[in-house]
């Protein structure tokens, strides 16, 4: 980013992935086909935003959590969680 130093960037990503990790914690205490909206919207959250922090892998889960909570896909999607869940885990310091 341009108008960011390194160590500014750096602290608005791990901000991004601390507000992510959270939102990711609170779906997965409420997961069933009740919430399929939450996590749509979540999923669709998440694609938009992964990419402008510099999370393709972010964006590429977010589009798939949205998918499968369209298509009502609750296996699917709590693999996809566990596999957002990795991802953030690995980038946390």
């Amino acid at each position: 980013m341009d108008d960011f130093d390194d160590d500014e960037w750096a602290e608005m990503q791990e901000m991004y992935i601390n507000f992510t990790f959270k939102e990711l914690k609170n779906l997965k205490k409420g997961l069933r086909i009740e919430n399929m909206e939450a996590l749509q919207t979540f999923g669709h959250n998440i694609k938009g935003s992964g990419g402008m922090y510099g999370f393709d892998e972010i964006t590429r889960l977010g589009a798939e959590i949205e998918s499968l909570a369209k298509e009502l896909e609750l296996d699917g999607i709590v693999k996809s969680l566990q596999n957002l869940e990795t991802f953030l885990n690995s980038k946390i310091p």
